[in-house]
């Protein structure tokens, strides 16, 4: 059960590419503007705190021999942090003797994931953040810090930090390779792709790379759901739209106030009922009214929509409506629950979630398009989901 959130602190991790860091700076942009100073809007990265100490134990061993270079080197604060603590310098040593013949340069983070003579090293930098981070939550939460914000980027800050209001941001496959193969400012660490599938292949090899390290390491699932507060599909939503949900929903946790727990795009919920059936009234408003309602007064965050997911596809049981008419207002997230999914039955419909897909139609996402922007495809959502729906219809 989560602890009571005394202060806001958000911890914030996500699969890789699904716009953390783009996040991280949207979120510090919109507290400002709320009228927080930024002298108390606190940031950690654990990654770049990973980095720095990683780097400067490479360096170190690299330096042995060069008595200049270690003078140096052993005047920074990491690296005298570690080499104060007993337990940690016995650790180092033995590491020491094991890498100082070894070549070393030109050595990165991501090289040192997958490397198993790097993992000594690598743990002893995850047991020295990871008892930071405890502390700094400790710290934190000795007093009440009505004017302060912590964000916490990190993959354990949610369970390192217990009262911390817990985020995950992921992304489809798909397109997060295209992000990553499109983007040509990313650091050393990626590289240009040949290709989407490329870029894919990396993307895959590196979450399930860092899921299998951190069950056998932590005993921890990083995609178990009930780990987090928040869950944001990213793949079709502005970032400053995924600053302002996260935000928002950390507001209501404090003040006990309902909110959904998964967001994503319109884009992403398939329709199951003619576009004539959305516009039509719904139980208490028209699909206009719906629309002005939410130009007015934003999406409800408690107000989400049915929906039943069957090989990973998601369709709308209830709040047609409600979806479009986000859609429609140019919101790029929504909150949803799936309330069956591929073979399990829908509580109150009679039938499974299978059976229930089945009635989707190529003519039911033809007529909503228009809804989700001009020139929208569910192809582009969904590959090949006209030829699937085609073959249905056939059957």
């Amino acid at each position: 059960m989560k602890e009571n959130m005394k202060n806001m602190i958000i911890s914030i991790s996500g699969t890789p590419v699904s716009g953390k860091g783009t996040t991280v700076k949207e979120m510090k942009k919109l507290l400002v503007q709320n009228g927080y100073k930024k002298e108390n809007i606190y940031v950690i990265s654990t990654g770049n705190e990973f980095r720095n100490y990683f780097n400067l134990l490479i360096d170190f061993i690299n330096s042995i021999g060069d008595d200049e270079k270690m003078k140096i080197l052993a005047q920074h604060s990491q690296i005298q942090e570690l080499f104060n603590n007993s337990e940690y310098r016995n650790q180092l040593e033995k590491e020491i003797l094991k890498l100082k013949e070894k070549n070393l340069d030109n050595i990165t983070v991501e090289s040192a994931n997958n490397s198993p003579g790097l993992a000594g090293i690598r743990n002893i930098v995850d047991e020295v953040i990871d008892s930071n981070i405890k502390q700094i939550g400790e710290k934190i939460n000795r007093k009440n810090r009505p004017d302060e914000v912590w964000i916490i980027d990190s993959r354990l800050a949610f369970s390192n930090i217990p009262s911390s209001f817990a985020v995950r941001i992921t992304v489809d496959d798909n397109i997060a390779a295209q992000r990553l193969f499109n983007d040509t400012t990313r650091g050393r660490e990626d590289r240009n792709y040949q290709s989407i599938q490329e870029a894919k292949n990396a993307i895959l090899k590196r979450k399930n790379g860092e899921v299998s390290r951190y069950k056998e390491r932590y005993g921890i699932d990083l995609e178990n759901s009930e780990n987090y507060d928040l869950i944001i599909n990213t793949s079709f939503s502005k970032p400053e739209e995924v600053a302002s949900v996260i935000l928002e929903c950390a507001k209501r946790r404090m003040e006990n106030r309902p909110f959904g727990k998964y967001w994503t795009s319109p884009k992403m919920l398939l329709p199951l009922q003619t576009e004539r059936e959305t516009l039509s009234r719904g139980t208490y408003l028209t699909f206009e009214e719906t629309v002005e309602s939410i130009k007015e007064q934003g999406y409800i965050p408690s107000s989400e929509i049915e929906a039943i997911e069957v090989n990973n596809v998601k369709y709308i049981i209830e709040g047609h409506h409600r979806n479009f008419a986000a859609a429609y207002s140019g919101k790029t997230l929504i909150p949803y629950k799936v309330i069956a999914k591929d073979d399990e039955k829908i509580l109150g419909y009679g039938n499974i979630a299978r059976e229930r897909a089945r009635c989707c139609k190529k003519s039911y996402l033809y007529g909503h398009e228009n809804f989700i922007g001009k020139d929208f495809s569910y192809e582009t959502v969904y590959p090949n989901i006209y030829d699937k729906l085609n073959c249905l219809e056939e059957r």
